[in-house]
């Protein structure tokens, strides 16, 4: 197998890299007409300003085969008419004559310009009006996915969607309709013109279009399939390039720079490789296009010539003729090169689209079934019946999950690594939906309850402590964007975390850097925690909150969280004994199943699995572990 570049990595390992799920979908035409319908539906929604930019283009196209004209004109006349032939059949001189062709052709060029500069400005307003539309739907899509779209999706295929892919698009907005305009309407007004000269010379340059033709049709079906393997090559650089930066970390930690360095450089080599397979297609089929055009003109030039010789045309009749072979055969060339646009655009237009019909999870239940949850200041009665799920059908994770959480209650899910802890989380915030038994909110069968119902009335702490961009203050209102400073402050006071954030360089107003970067991970955490508060929930799920909390912070965390989850039901997955003692509930999860609940007394007691557990959380919290 053909080795990637210098590496030791072959295509086919380099493309390991992109699961089939991140393919952006079946392969389709490379040109579809549905995919164009589609594009230009989002162009027509500007529908006055398209149609001045069509306008602008026939005006364009018209003085392109205008200007030629007069220059031959304005030339065979000087050189074929006497003074006295002037005189009497146009009443001017030849002088004159030159200086009324001159003066024509500066006020088109003129024209031209200004007309030209219009066109641009509204092409770039419609393109740039179109690609906003675009993202912003992308955006909004992205934010209803659910989270089965995220676990099979990269990050850099994601982010391929709303940049390269975007920007193919963009190109062809700004591009293919106006020019493809011109190029048509140059085309048919040379070919009137040329015919009106010499309806031989008119049919032999026409007879050239199918030959054109062909030569298109071919390149056409070459390019297609390369256009979309460099599409795909880019979207694996820019993901192995997101994932490389996120776990540099783990790369250094595990000494892996020289082998991810191998990878990249694959991916790259591959990428360059596609490239150039382009490349050296587009360098056959221009010049190609160019040397067709040149051979009709020297046909043109013969044939043109022998006529004149026989008399049947003028000099002037020929030189106008052959100006207007050059604004016939030249939109080819555009042609051509639009079509190259084209291509890049239909890829990119696939993966958008594809993204946009990407069905959300069916999450929402049916608007005349739907059910709203109480706004009460107690919290959520939560009942699993039998539950089942898994990621995969065929594959489940959970298996007949049973057990009750009444309204204030703490809940401790314990267990090892992969057990399930994390996944009757997820159901119970409903980021993914059950397969068989019932799932209960305050009576209400969570199918029929609306995510976003749900998710106001709930706080939510993952062990990654994520802040966006932007100051402590601005990410603790999150969940309320509308609340005060001094709601803030009351809020971070009860959590007992005031003095902590006051102590910050410029306290609330502190940046907090990507991903909360400029703060320590205790610090990421009380804020989290302050931002959970802050949405006065009545449900609270803490996912390995108090993980990396240091003892002095826990346990005066610990303290605002015993008064601050009074009337809510709280869940819990920790490994601190300090939260595992204080859980009115205990549930030990192993391979998907409860296998003991009760508290923290009951299952020492009675326990087998739990003691095990908790001799392990004992050298944990000792250091000994």
């Amino acid at each position: 197998m053909t080795q990637v570049g210098a590496t030791n990595l072959t295509a086919a390992q380099v493309l390991t890299a992109a699961s089939p799920s991140d393919d952006a979908g079946e392969r389709i035409r490379p040109f579809d007409w549905a995919m164009t319908r589609r594009v230009a539906g989002r162009m027509m929604r500007y529908a006055v300003l398209f149609w001045c930019i069509m306008v602008l283009a026939v005006v364009l196209a018209v003085l392109n085969g205008t200007i030629p004209l007069i220059v031959a004109q304005t030339i065979g006349g000087a050189i074929e008419q006497h003074p006295e032939s002037w005189r009497d059949q146009l009443g001017v001189t030849p002088t004159q004559w030159l200086y009324i062709g001159v003066s024509a052709l500066v006020t088109l060029a003129m024209l031209w310009y200004v007309v030209m500069r219009i066109r641009q400005v509204a092409v770039a307003t419609l393109a740039e009006r179109v690609v906003r539309d675009l993202r912003s739907e992308i955006f909004a899509h992205l934010q209803v996915l659910g989270m089965d779209f995220y676990d099979r999706t990269k990050v850099g295929r994601i982010l391929a969607r709303g940049t390269s892919d975007i920007d193919a698009l963009r190109r062809a907005l700004s591009e293919v309709a106006p020019r493809l305009t011109i190029a048509v309407v140059q085309m048919v007004y040379a070919l009137v013109v040329m015919l009106a000269y010499d309806w031989v010379l008119g049919v032999t340059v026409l007879i050239g279009a199918p030959f054109v033709y062909l030569v298109n049709w071919r390149f056409r079906q070459l390019l297609s399939n390369s256009y979309r393997r460099v599409q795909e090559t880019y979207s694996l650089l820019t993901a192995n390039l997101a994932e490389s930066i996120a776990g540099i970390r783990v790369t250094q930690a595990f000494t892996r720079e020289d082998r991810n360095s191998d990878m990249f450089r694959g991916i790259c080599h591959l990428h360059r490789d596609r490239h150039l397979v382009v490349a050296k297609a587009q360098g056959l089929y221009l010049p190609l296009m160019d040397v067709t055009s040149q051979l009709f003109i020297a046909i043109a030039l013969l044939v043109g010539g022998l006529r004149i010789a026989k008399g049947a045309m003028t000099v002037t009749d020929l030189l106008a003729f052959m100006m207007m072979t050059g604004v016939f055969f030249q939109p080819i060339l555009v042609i051509g090169d639009m079509y190259n646009v084209v291509l890049q655009a239909m890829a990119g237009a696939e993966r958008v689209f594809h993204l946009i019909d990407t069905a959300p999870a069916q999450l929402e239940p049916d608007q005349r079934a739907v059910v709203t949850l109480p706004r009460v200041d107690e919290g959520m009665w939560i009942e699993f019946e039998n539950v089942t799920f898994g990621y995969l059908k065929d594959r489940p994770v959970l298996s007949d999950i049973t057990f009750a959480a009444q309204p204030g209650q703490t809940v401790a899910l314990v267990g090892h690594t992969g057990s399930g802890k994390t996944s009757i989380i997820n159901l119970i915030a409903k980021f993914y939906l059950h397969g068989s038994g019932r799932i209960m909110l305050d009576g209400i069968d969570i199918r029929l309850v609306s995510p976003g119902d749900l998710h106001q009335q709930t706080g939510i702490v993952q062990q990654e402590n994520f802040l966006f961009t932007g100051s402590v203050l601005d990410n603790i209102r999150f969940a309320r964007p509308e609340a005060n400073d001094e709601q803030v402050r009351e809020v971070c006071r009860r959590l007992g975390c005031l003095d902590v954030i006051e102590e910050l360089p410029e306290g609330f107003n502190t940046q907090v850097g990507e991903r909360g970067s400029a703060l320590s991970l205790g610090q990421r955490q009380l804020i989290c925690f302050a931002r959970a508060l802050m949405a006065r929930p009545r449900l609270l799920i803490l996912d390995e909150a108090t993980s990396a909390v240091d003892t002095v912070s826990e346990a005066r965390v610990q303290q605002s969280l015993e008064r601050l989850l009074e009337g809510r039901t709280s869940f819990v997955v920790a490994h601190r004994l300090s939260t595992i003692r204080r859980a009115d509930r205990i549930l030990v999860i192993d391979a998907g199943r409860i296998v003991e609940q009760g508290t923290h007394a009951e299952l020492l007691r009675d326990g087998r699995v739990y003691p095990r557990l908790h001799a392990e959380f004992v050298k944990l919290s000792e250091g000994k572990g």
